[in-house]
């Protein structure tokens, strides 16, 4: 595949899946990427459903209460033919997420698809640059950022987007987001590997179209790392303030 047809969706928080309905039926994009928590484990069956009638890719997360007595906020991909085709449990969760009940992820997965491998970076794990390193390491081309709110205010605006223009340039591959349109600031966003801007919006209750080209740009290589001198990232303890 040389190109990608992707729409991000501002959507609004419904219950039900009327967002998807309305947005599913554009013709243009061939995949689809809806906020963090759009879906909910059981509505999953009835959005696959969806996905299958109208023969498109869906990325999103949804709350995720399929195991009795746990919470976890899940990354999902559903393919064209409305199955489930690769998953990621958010693993860096908010004190408010944590309050709330849900529990962290324990690994970070690429996913091979049929639109290539890609990975799933949920709200603000994007924030953290190990694990978009890693899903480059494993080759991924496209990381999907989906964020459960908006921005509080100019400054976290400001703020997603440099980081998501970074990961996209330290890593050599595409990071594409979009949130919920509620009170907070939408928005959504695309960066190519070369961290050039290809899509930056806000404000704004719709489908927003981009194309990403994969003829244009090379994946890094990596191979001036030194992982031998890295070993500090995970030999200590560096959670609270020294």
């Amino acid at each position: 595949m040389e190109k990608l047809k992707l729409g991000l969706v501002i959507a609004k928080e419904e219950k039900d899946l009327s967002e998807l309905k309305h947005f599913i039926s554009d013709e243009w994009p061939d995949v689809f990427l809806f906020p963090e928590g759009y879906l909910h484990s059981d509505n999953l069956e009835e959005a696959c459903s969806i996905i299958r009638k109208n023969n498109k890719w869906l990325i999103t997360s949804m709350k995720d209460k399929r195991k009795a007595g746990k919470i976890f906020q899940t990354g999902i991909i559903i393919g064209p033919g409305g199955q489930v085709v690769g998953e990621h449990k958010k693993t860096s969760i908010t004190q408010y997420e944590n309050d709330y009940g849900i529990i962290a992820g324990d690994s970070i997965d690429s996913v091979d698809t049929g639109i290539g491998k890609i990975g799933l970076s949920i709200c603000f794990e994007l924030h953290f640059p190990e694990i978009s390193r890693i899903y480059a390491l494993q080759g991924s081309r496209i990381i999907f950022n989906p964020i459960g709110t908006g921005m509080w205010n100019e400054q976290q605006y400001n703020q997603w987007n440099a980081v998501a223009l970074a990961r996209a340039a330290e890593n050599g591959v595409f990071v594409v987001g979009c949130s919920h349109y509620n009170d907070a600031i939408p928005i959504a966003f695309a960066y190519a590997p070369g961290g050039e801007c290809l899509v930056q919006t806000k404000d704004a209750n719709k489908l927003i179209p981009v194309e990403l080209d994969y003829t244009k740009y090379k994946p890094w290589t990596f191979d001036q790392r030194r992982p031998e001198l890295y070993q500090e990232l995970v030999k200590k303890d560096y959670s609270k303030p020294h």
